[in-house]
């Protein structure tokens, strides 16, 4: 037998062939993902919290500096520089929300003293709001919560005016007060009762005739406790007894 040691083949010079083809394969598979990139678009805020996600720190965008020396003002896809909003508090915006808001107050006044309606209620302009103060002897029979038919059409004329200018209005407080005569009957234990059924028996009365968004009227029940004139007296008394409506400006506040 032929004990001698046969050689081995000789070795390919290079990489295998079929690295080769996995190489290519490789190269096509990032070309196409780079493709794929360049047609995205990346939402900032997902992009930022992804990157402070996995660096664990706050992530901070920094717009590019041109290489010329001046810096871009161009909005570019990856430009991650938050975009001011609008102010409503702007000078110019103010200035026309205040002379909206006049022109209410105005036409509310000018509504009292055509229709006579001075005796039973009057109106203010307070910082932002609007004040409308209505004798509950105007709107309610002494003791009870249930709206009289002249005080249901005095207070639709109002409500017209006040929804043309719905989008100026924050807010409606609508507020019950009484004198400090106590109250017992079968349906209201005392006079704080009384002033909240009839703040929120006016509120539901003018959501039913307008399209005023509910969540801007507020009824509020303040009894004896706020008056406006002493209690000593009739006539002190008649003033306490009253609802008022503090119609606030978006710019309240």
């Amino acid at each position: 037998m032929d004990f001698r040691k046969r050689k081995p083949p000789p070795q390919e010079e290079g990489a295998p062939a079929w690295m080769n083809t996995y190489g290519d394969m490789v190269t096509l598979l990032l070309t196409f993902f780079v493709l794929l990139f360049s047609f995205s678009t990346i939402d900032a805020q997902k992009w930022e919290k992804i990157v402070s996600s996995l660096s664990g720190t706050p992530f901070v965008a920094i717009q590019a500096i041109d290489p010329g020396g001046t810096q871009s003002e161009s909005s570019s896809e990856l430009d991650l520089k938050p975009t001011p909003t609008p102010s409503l508090e702007s000078d110019a915006n103010m200035e026309q929300i205040k002379e909206k808001f006049d022109e209410l107050y105005e036409k509310i006044k000018t509504h009292i003293e055509v229709n006579n309606l001075g005796s039973l209620l009057n109106v203010e302009e307070q910082d932002n709001a609007i004040l409308i103060r209505m004798s509950d002897s105007a709107l309610f029979d002494s003791g009870k919560d249930f709206l009289k038919a002249d005080a249901k059409m005095i207070l639709g004329s109002i409500c017209v005016i006040i929804e043309e200018y719905d989008d100026l209005i924050k807010r409606i407080r609508v507020e019950g007060h009484t004198d400090n005569v106590p109250i017992h009957n079968s349906r209201f234990e005392d006079n704080w009762e009384l002033s909240a059924s009839r703040a929120l028996v006016v509120v539901r009365y003018m959501l039913s005739i307008t399209d005023l968004q509910p969540q801007k009227l507020i009824p509020m029940g303040y009894g004896e406790y706020h008056p406006v004139d002493s209690n000593e007296t009739a006539a002190g008394r008649a003033s306490n007894r009253r609802v008022d409506f503090v119609i606030e400006s978006i710019l309240k506040d």
